[in-house]
């Protein structure tokens, strides 16, 4: 019997309010957040970091790496299963997974 795979580095996509919608609200202001920008699409702008980092970089999962860009990607046009623990299951069992060890994208 063939055991499938524990993926040991899958990500999460958060989506764009859930830091603001759920964090103390005297840290609101600094929470990071998701903002559509010229040029580069939807990026998350967290506090204290230097540069936005594009969605197109942060949710990459099953891309050709020649198709990943940091311009013009935006947040509805990810995976879903990036957020959507139902669409997750459907994808560890399309591709063979067990099970995964998630961990969060740049806001954490």
């Amino acid at each position: 019997m063939i055991k499938k795979p524990i993926s040991a580095d899958s990500h999460i996509t958060e989506p764009p309010h859930c830091y603001v919608d759920y964090i103390d609200p005297k840290f609101r202001d600094r929470a990071p957040r998701i903002k559509r920008i010229d040029k580069v699409g939807d990026a998350f702008i967290v506090d204290g970091m230097g540069s936005p980092v594009p969605m197109g970089l942060v949710a990459a999962a099953g891309k050709d790496p020649a198709d990943i860009t940091t311009e013009g990607v935006a947040f509805e046009d990810l995976w879903e299963s990036g957020w959507n623990a139902k669409l997750r299951v459907a994808d560890q069992e399309k591709d063979g997974v067990a099970a995964e060890f998630i961990y969060p994208t740049v806001g954490m």
